[in-house]
């Protein structure tokens, strides 16, 4: 019976979609005697958590005596809400069964403590395995110090992602490019190298999903001057960063617009994702080109492998995915997810756990 309840607050966190941005997806389900009284979640950043949802749908009577199950633990602090526990204690609810304790160090394991020192039965682990996946990134920025990291590519049969030549490749389908659009809206942080900037002259924005925090866009150069002509300098459409190596005189011009950053540094995977971590970003959608996701691999900072394989063949001098820096130990992969996208096929490997 517990799991029953908790898959309604499963099925009630996946409504939130990306909307909640850098809070997690959250569902809540209130019972009492046996019955459902009120369904919610967390529905987007800065708002109501699940748990205050709930409250709002039920008489303070109703809520008395009652059982809440949510899929994380209830918040302990003051953040851009008050802290939810304290709404609990307060509306009387006399048992919480949580799915997943929050490893935010701001929560972790605090919610339920609070909660038990006054009185509120609390179950935890509750579907546990099932509720982790509903905030893959969100837990593993908290549990590693780390953003999760996602390299994507499109490539050809022969494995390679453009033709060599100094022009832009189309090799994928327009399916591919309609979920690779919806894989950019569950990022915080996209990142592109010089060379695709130059080439490809990508906006780096979701264009087929409405989103009110849209991923901010990443690139790697030797100094902002080669930025100046492109579109993502230009468009104002989502925050640039530009991770120069050296400092130019395009630098002070750049950054007089509200959305342009410009930091001089050695920026090294290690460095961008200590960035990620500074900036709260916590997931990393790499997208190019070649020499800088063979950065990541050779730093061992993948988590993710997505690529979608197109029925045609290069060959030649066409570039090779992932290919420029030293390489490293193997770095093993789950058993990968294969989807057909009209005639491109979609691999996605997950790193594996330990690894």
């Amino acid at each position: 019976m517990l799991t029953d309840f908790m898959q309604f607050a499963v099925d009630q966190a996946k409504l939130a979609g990306v909307a909640t941005y850098q809070n997690p997806r959250v569902g809540a389900v209130l019972v009492k005697d046996g019955h459902v009284l009120a369904q919610g979640y967390h529905h987007y950043f800065g708002g109501d958590h699940a748990e205050v949802d709930v409250l709002r749908q039920v008489t303070p009577e109703q809520a008395r005596g009652a059982t809440l199950f949510v899929t994380l633990e209830p918040c302990s602090h003051y953040g851009k809400t008050p802290p939810c526990c304290e709404q609990l204690v307060d509306a009387g609810i006399q048992q919480v069964v949580i799915g997943q304790l929050d490893p935010h160090p701001l929560v972790g394991g605090q919610g339920r403590q609070y909660l038990r020192d006054h009185g509120v039965k609390v179950i935890t682990g509750c579907m546990s395995d099932v509720v982790r996946k509903l905030n893959p990134h969100y837990n593993h920025f908290y549990t590693q110090q780390r953003p999760w990291v996602t390299l994507k590519t499109a490539m050809t049969l022969d494995g390679k992602i453009n033709s060599g030549a100094p022009r832009r490749t189309l090799i994928s389908n327009h399916a591919s490019y309609v979920d690779s659009q919806r894989l950019r809206s569950q990022f915080q942080a996209i990142l592109i190298g010089e060379r695709t900037l130059t080439i490809d002259d990508p906006q780096l924005t979701v264009r087929l999903i409405a989103m009110s925090q849209p991923p901010v866009r990443l690139v790697v150069l030797e100094s902002s001057t080669v930025a100046l002509q492109h579109r993502l300098v230009r468009d104002g459409q989502a925050p640039t960063w530009l991770l120069c190596r050296h400092a130019a005189a395009s630098d002070e011009q750049l950054q007089a617009s509200a959305n342009v950053h410009v930091l001089i540094g050695d920026w090294s995977p290690a460095a961008i994702s200590q960035l990620c971590v500074e900036q709260g970003w916590q997931s990393l959608l790499v997208e190019g080109g070649a020499h800088i996701q063979a950065g990541f691999v050779a730093a061992a900072l993948v988590d993710e492998w997505i690529s979608y394989l197109a029925p045609t063949m290069i060959g030649g001098a066409g570039l090779p995915a992932v290919t420029g820096a030293p390489a490293t130990e193997s770095l093993v992969f789950e058993r990968p997810e294969l989807a057909w996208l009209g005639t491109d096929l979609r691999l996605r490997a997950v790193r594996k756990e330990g690894e």
